[in-house]
């Protein structure tokens, strides 16, 4: 029995060993490659040892079996079909990767699950918290699980792949990944399963183990079903589902759990003004003007998320540490429209009047939701947009005296470091706002 155990270790500290190494039949492809530097290192590679989730329960459809209601083709002019309980995809010579993509592209934290069979045989995958680039035609682009057809021996299908972002992000060429460069079954379904919990990425194909891909980028967004480009191609998919999961006990307070402003006050504490309204989770401001709202409850150090959307030549703003209506701001503003898009540290996402956001910020157009984020710990300030990290701060640094000392909040002594409420901004434009949750760090 004691031998038996050792040989069992012996043989598990192996496979450990080996896990990171590129298989003897992958070497052709490091070369190829080399020049896709965003992919994780072998050696630093997660390995994905869990079982593919249950997919019986709690799963909602995605796909009708009627029409593409809910959906919206993107990228290219490839076709989508709707056909009993399969969804059709057909390859248009000359035309760009296109994703037939969901409406709804706040999707975080899921199980998604798929099946797909080639008619004729072409690359395809599935995009998971895609967004799409300002200024490119609405290219999509994020994280892909590959399913990449029956031809190409490589067999990377549920590797993940960075489309229109890099490329290659987790391979499957390691030797822990043998098992599953075979999983493909030619003629027939073939299943491709997505979990995203966090920053953490799984995959399986047809039940085996794939991919596990650790982000700092990819938080949120659509789903998107692939046809390549190519000469021909046509790919089916069916069982087209989604089970979301709840952050539970992420410490995060949704600021509109009720779905009121119990949480809420008008600037000077008293209610909230009639031009504020909740319906179906989305905060809106309109009308004659309300005033500013603030949160009943003050902070000081704390990770705020939320999801904001501006109308045309709007202007609004989160506010933080706040005294009165005095406090830090993370902008909220139709740049291109707006005048203060003028003034660099007045565009959106800058921290209002101090810093300003890069040019190259990922935002989504006018009337698109986007995703914030403010962290606040000490004297440590950043801001996100839609996933990255665009601004890192710190106050009492020779930057921000130097910003401080030009800015119209220079008079007030402690400015950014006081305990206050989160403040939703009044500047008289339509605004949306939801998913407001904090967490005190």
């Amino acid at each position: 029995m004691k031998k038996a155990l050792i040989l069992t270790t012996a043989l598990s500290l192996i496979s450990l060993a080996t896990a990171g190494q590129i298989s003897e039949s992958q070497q052709q492809y490091i070369a190829r490659y080399e020049k896709q530097t965003l992919k994780v290192a072998p050696e630093d590679a997660l390995i994905n040892t869990e079982k593919e989730p249950n997919l019986k329960k709690g799963f909602v459809d995605l796909y009708n079996g009627k029409n593409l209601d809910g959906w919206v083709s993107r990228g290219g002019t490839c076709t989508f079909e709707p056909k009993g309980d399969t969804i059709v995809g057909t390859c248009v010579p000359g035309s760009p990767n296109t994703f037939l993509s969901t409406v709804r592209d706040d999707y975080t934290d899921f199980i998604f699950t798929a099946e797909l069979k080639w008619v004729v045989d072409s690359n395809s995958g599935v995009i998971f918290r895609g967004r799409t680039k300002e200024g490119e035609n609405g290219r999509v682009y994020g994280p892909q699980a590959e399913m990449e057809g029956l031809k190409n021996d490589r067999g990377w299908s549920g590797g993940i792949y960075g489309e229109a972002a890099g490329g290659w992000l987790y391979p499957l060429w390691l030797d822990a990944h043998k098992e599953v460069r075979s999983a493909l079954k030619e003629g027939e379904w073939n299943r491709i399963t997505i979990q995203a919990i966090g920053k953490n990425m799984k995959t399986w194909v047809n039940g085996i183990p794939a991919a596990n891909y650790d982000t700092d980028t990819y938080f949120q967004g659509f789903f998107g079903l692939q046809v390549h480009s190519g000469k021909e191609g046509e790919v089916h998919f069916r069982n087209i589902k989604v089970k979301e999961l709840s952050p539970a006990n992420d410490g995060f307070t949704d600021l509109f759990e009720k779905g009121d402003f119990s949480a809420w006050t008008n600037a000077n504490g008293g209610p909230i003004g009639d031009g504020w309204s909740i319906k179906n989770g989305i905060v809106f401001r309109d009308g004659v003007k309300p005033g500013n709202i603030n949160s009943r409850k003050s902070y000081d150090d704390f990770d705020l998320r939320f999801e904001w959307k501006i109308s045309e030549a709007g202007n609004s703003g989160v506010k933080y540490r706040v005294r009165g209506s005095l406090g830090l701001e993370y902008q909220i503003l139709d740049d291109q429209k707006h005048k203060d898009g003028k003034l660099p540290s007045h565009r959106a996402a800058s921290l209002y009047d101090l810093f300003a956001a890069p040019d190259d910020k990922p935002i989504n157009p006018v009337g698109e939701w986007n995703s914030g984020r403010i962290v606040a710990k000490g004297n440590h300030i950043q801001h996100w947009l839609n996933g990255k990290k665009i601004l890192d701060v710190k106050i009492g640094s020779k930057e921000w005296d130097k910003a401080f000392a030009a800015s119209k909040y220079a008079k007030h002594e402690g400015f950014g470091t006081w305990t206050g409420p989160v403040h939703l901004q009044d500047h008289a434009d339509k605004v949306w706002y939801r998913n407001v949750r904090i967490r005190e760090l």
